[in-house]
């Protein structure tokens, strides 16, 4: 009796944990995937990753000795790549497009603006999260705050450097 009650909550404890193991590998493999089509982006331009994060549909990740800045998307069949070399970018803003409901407060999009540096070429605008596209914000709106200081403190270090060998 003791046994066949053992077997039970083993199988049982056996059933609450699959799903959970199941969703963490469909996730590593979601992230090799969106890896390795950043890999391939950074690679065409003669760069190399060094530092990267991703989310559920988007990877965005920079190559610090090149100054070069990667960013990958993917929403079903769509595809968005995109390479900035970050010599060309004066700042790097957050953009968040929200709207509230009473008191509730819904993020409907997340970007990055990209200032250039030069008058006559447009912002670059980076879309890490649309409501449209995903409903459930995870942690979009950390991460795209982490890059948007990331990427200033990196192009601050870059104007300093190059403020000095003028």
């Amino acid at each position: 009796m003791d046994t066949g009650i053992i077997i039970v909550g083993i199988i049982l404890i056996a059933l609450s944990i699959l799903p959970f193991v199941l969703a963490q590998r469909n996730r590593r493999k979601r992230e090799r995937k969106l890896f390795q089509s950043l890999s391939n982006i950074a690679t065409k331009q003669n760069c190399e990753i060094t530092q990267y994060e991703c989310s559920d549909d988007y990877i965005i990740g920079i190559d610090e000795t090149s100054n070069f800045l990667f960013f990958f998307k993917q929403i079903k069949d769509t595809k968005v790549s995109q390479f900035l070399n970050l010599s060309e970018i004066q700042h790097c803003k957050t953009i968040n497009i929200s709207r509230t409901n009473g008191s509730i407060k819904k993020i409907d999009k997340l970007e990055l603006s990209l200032l250039s540096s030069s008058n006559s070429k447009a912002n670059i605008i980076l879309e890490l999260y649309n409501s449209e596209e995903r409903m459930q914000l995870g942690d979009d709106l950390q991460l795209v705050e982490r890059w948007e200081k990331k990427i200033n403190e990196l192009l601050k270090h870059n104007h300093q450097r190059i403020n000095q060998t003028v």
